[in-house]
This record gives C-alpha cells, sequence and structure tokens, in this order.
C-alpha cells in the first residue's frame, strides 16, 4: 500500500511545552514517519523553527488561541495531503473548515475532555464557556473521532446522531526509558500544579503524613504560591524536562495522582513502567490503590498503607512493571494508519 500524506495540526509542539498533549502529538508524528508516511506539522510558534527531531514543522506566529481563525492557512498546508490530522482544542475548529474546503478528511484526536470540572478550574461562567466550546468542538462533522481510553470516549457526548467513527487508540510510552531505581521511596506527584491535577489534595495528604518524604515535580502560576505554603517534609522542584520526570520517577516507590479529570493520563502509564505502586483517581489498569475522588484523608490512609507495607509496595510496583507493556507507540501509529485507511476508502473509491 502507498504511503500517505498527512497533516498534522495542534496548538503546541516541542520545543514548546504546555503538558502532555505535544508528547502524544510528537510521538505520533514520528513514529508514522517510521512507517514511512510523509508527515508533517502545523503548529503556532516561531516560524524559524522549521523542523524538530527530523519531522517537518510549519509554525505561525500567532497565540495558540488564534488558530481557531486559521483555517485558510490549515488549507494552504493541506493541499497535497491526502488527510488532515487535528488535535483538540486550538486546531480541531479551522482543521474540519479546511477539509471542508478541500473535501478532505479530518480525524481528530480529543486530547483533552474535562466537562464539568472545566468550572472549577475556570470560574463558574467562564467555566460554562470553556465547556460550551469542548462541546463544540465534540460536536464537529469530522470523519472519525480517536479518544486516548475508553473511560475519555465513554464521558464525551454523543455525535448528535451523525454517522462518526468513534475509537479508542491508547497511546504510547517509551518504554525503554523507564524503570525502578534500586534506592526508590518515597511518593512523587507529577504534573501541572493546578485543581484539575488534584495538587491540593496531594498538599493535604503530605501534611497529614509528615513522617513519609514527598516529592513534587511540577509547573504552572501556583509554583510560588506552594513554593511558600508547603510542608516541610515535600520537596518541590520546577519542572525542567521529561528526563527530570523519567528520574523523579525512577526513585519514587508511590505515586500519587488524585487527578479531577484525565482523557489518558500518560503520567500513570510512565510510573506504572517506572515501578511505582499506584494511588489514583486514574481510569487505568494499574496495582495499588484506586481513589474514588480526591478526598484528602481517603488518599491520605492508601499512600500510609502503602508506605507501611513495602514488600507489597514493590510486588504491585513490579507488576505495574508488566502491565505498562501494553502501551505502544508503534501499535498506536499502526492503528492509526488503519483508521486513515479506512477513512480514506470512499474517497479513493469515489477518485478510482
Amino acid at each position: 500500500m502507498r504511503p500517505l500524506r498527512i497533516l498534522i495540526v495542534h496548538e503546541r509542539f516541542p520545543p514548546d511545552y504546555g503538558g502532555g498533549g505535544e508528547y502524544v502529538v510528537l510521538e505520533t508524528a514520528r513514529h508514522l514517519r517510521l512507517r514511512m508516511h510523509d508527515v508533517r506539522v502545523l503548529v503556532a510558534g516561531d516560524p524559524a523553527i522549521r523542523e524538530y527531531e527530523g519531522i517537518p514543522t510549519t509554525r505561525l506566529p500567532m497565540a495558540r488561541y488564534a488558530m481557531n481563525f486559521a483555517w485558510r492557512r490549515v488549507a494552504d498546508e493541506a493541499g497535497d495531503a491526502d488527510l488532515i490530522h487535528a488535535f483538540t482544542y486550538h486546531a480541531a475548529y479551522p482543521a474540519y473548515r479546511a477539509g471542508r474546503a478541500l473535501g478532505k478528511p479530518v480525524v481528530c484526536g480529543v486530547l483533552a475532555l474535562f466537562g464539568d470540572v472545566w468550572r472549577e478550574m475556570r470560574g463558574p461562567l467562564a467555566g460554562r464557556a470553556f465547556q460550551r466550546m469542548e462541546r463544540f468542538l465534540l460536536d464537529l462533522p469530522v470523519q472519525a473521532r480517536v479518544f486516548l481510553s475508553e473511560e475519555s470516549r465513554r464521558l464525551a457526548p454523543p455525535p448528535n446522531g451523525r454517522p462518526v467513527r468513534d475509537v479508542v487508540n491508547e497511546p504510547g510510552i517509551s518504554l525503554d526509558d523507564y524503570r525502578p531505581a534500586p534506592d526508590a521511596a518515597g511518593v512523587l506527584f507529577a504534573g501541572k500544579l493546578d485543581t484539575r491535577k488534584g495538587i491540593d489534595t496531594v498538599l493535604r495528604v503530605a501534611a497529614r503524613l509528615p513522617h513519609v518524604p514527598f516529592r513534587i515535580v511540577g509547573w504552572g502560576s501556583r509554583f510560588d504560591e506552594i513554593a511558600a505554603a508547603r510542608p516541610s517534609n515535600v520537596v518541590l522542584e520546577r519542572f525542567r524536562d521529561r528526563a527530570h520526570v523519567v528520574e523523579a520517577l525512577a526513585h519514587a516507590s508511590i505515586f500519587l495522582f488524585p487527578t479531577k479529570a484525565e482523557t489518558f493520563g500518560l503520567v500513570v502509564a510512565e510510573a506504572m513502567a517506572s515501578g511505582c505502586a499506584v494511588v489514583s483517581t486514574s481510569s487505568l489498569p494499574f496495582e495499588g490503590i484506586r481513589l474514588r475522588d480526591g478526598d484528602p484523608e481517603a488518599a491520605a490512609a492508601a499512600v500510609a498503607a502503602l508506605w507501611e507495607a513495602p514488600a507489597r509496595c514493590r510486588e504491585q510496583g513490579a507488576r505495574n512493571r508488566e502491565l505498562a507493556l501494553r502501551y505502544s507507540w508503534p501499535a498506536h501509529a499502526e492503528r492509526l494508519e488503519a483508521l486513515y485507511r479506512e477513512v480514506l476508502a470512499p474517497v479513493e473509491g469515489a477518485t478510482a
């Protein structure tokens, strides 16, 4: 079968960083190229950066929010593409408009799906506006929506009765990068320091367990506030790069992640691959203790139970390393290619 020409559209791409989304986009592009497809990335950013790790990029000199209005630029870049693969949030609408104008299929990857949690993150008024935007993007009549987990697909609103392919395609992780250190001990949280990720619950748990060492690796506008108010048993480090998280995971025995909303939660899979027992609200299958919500008392009791049973903690960490083997980037790219060819079949049949 012939290689495909794929335009990937997102709001950020490395070296720019804002969370896990751009890592998913990077690895998607990388592994599609390894399958010999012609992949280019259109993104907001510095136009002087024309490639990243061998992946050609076109960067629009605009804020990522402004990408919502850049459908003509998307159409210009997609002129010779077989298919457009966009990701929520700010690339989904312009990709849909460009695809409609060009008569090209659009696949939408759902990287964020927060629902009611928007109101906690942004307040009642702005939160409702973001909820409406999220619903609008998920209602776009694209050819396929790609969810990163079954839970994410379950939470998504139905596509208004339109014939849209909904598929679940779990992402991968770089399995060779993750392994436990011989002296692994302590509790780790890694992620953005915001309400959605559960950072306030983490701090309350640490305050309830002053004899347990906690380490937080994160970023966000609340960093200085947290640094000033953190309990004395918490080491707080500003996120530097993914290698920093890899090192922190290797030296932790328990990974605490009381998130309120995730489309997948890559860091949980990475903690599993690093041999951590997991305490989380995540829907991923892990060994450890699953929380029903972010209740600090329940989370503290779960962490304490694992901390006081180190042999059990090690056993669960070893089992998590086995479970993490399911998260494969080559398999993710192979499933994407199959979806692309399925979406393109009616188009290619009509032009045959």
